[in-house]
């Protein structure tokens, strides 16, 4: 009897180990499997592009005598242009809508020196770029204070909507954002950063995730792909750190155009 015992005891042992074995070897094989997912952002990458303003002078010296140009100067004069980051977050009526950063859509011309009788001869032009295609937009509302704008195509089509934190994460909670630093926008190419939420003075939040000029208007997400808050700046001489509004500042512009417009958003 004493040995039947040392034996079930022998193989009971054996049993566990090898168990152990086999859950270990499942357990490294689901790991390396996994991995790929969960270090890979899974960003609606349709959902997010480059805007760029094209500001031209163009006066018509054949029916206008505007005293400024000779004829030899009688041209096309480039006076500026702007790039920017932009995410779609809904299609309505026939409209794609997409948030961006108020300083782009503004437009001051006083600012670079152009006398107020060739206002008149200004021609902007705005577009979204994405994958080597030009999509028309205009402008539908501004917030200069809080530094928000709402733009909308009819042309640029999204399949996905972007959904909206209902509160703001944890400090330390993860975030992401995929925008296009310094303008650059190529055919295929999207600029994925990530960073930690790192909280918010009133409404002003701060995220360390990278950014420079062209990355303002890019939405910043948390990790189940909703809407936190939005790159406005970066430090100066640090461009490791996003600084932008809340949620409840971006929310609170979408529910005022709902009331003018009648089109909800959110």
């Amino acid at each position: 009897m004493s040995t039947d015992r040392n034996i079930k005891r022998i193989i009971s042992r054996n049993s566990i180990l090898v168990t152990c074995i086999v859950l270990t070897i499942i357990s490294i094989i689901v790991s390396i499997s996994s991995s790929e997912y969960l270090f890979k952002h899974t960003l609606p990458v349709e959902n997010f592009v480059t805007l760029t303003m094209d500001v031209t002078l163009d006066p018509d010296c054949d029916t206008v005598d505007t005293g400024i140009f000779s004829e030899e100067e009688c041209m096309t004069y480039d006076l500026f242009s702007s790039r920017a980051s932009a995410a779609a977050i809904r299609r309505v009526g026939g409209k794609t809508f997409l948030l961006t950063a108020a300083h782009f859509c503004e437009i001051d011309l006083q600012s670079i020196g152009l006398p107020s009788e060739l206002s008149d001869f200004v021609d902007i032009e705005l577009e979204i770029y994405k994958d080597s295609e030009t999509y028309p937009f205009e402008i539908e509302m501004i917030d200069s204070r809080n530094d928000l704008c709402l733009i909308s195509s009819e042309t640029y089509d999204v399949r996905e909507e972007l959904a909206f934190s209902k509160k703001m994460p944890d400090i330390g909670s993860p975030s992401k954002v995929i925008s296009s630093p310094l303008g650059i926008s190529e055919r295929n190419v999207n600029f994925h950063f990530s960073g930690t939420f790192s909280g918010c003075n009133g409404k002003i939040c701060y995220y360390t995730i990278p950014a420079i000029s062209g990355s303002s208007g890019s939405l910043i997400l948390n990790y189940n792909n909703e809407i936190i808050g939005m790159t406005q700046q970066s430090l100066v001489g640090f461009p490791s750190v996003s600084i932008g509004v809340d949620i409840y500042t971006i929310t609170e512009f979408l529910r005022k155009y709902e009331s003018e417009s009648g089109v909800k958003l959110y």
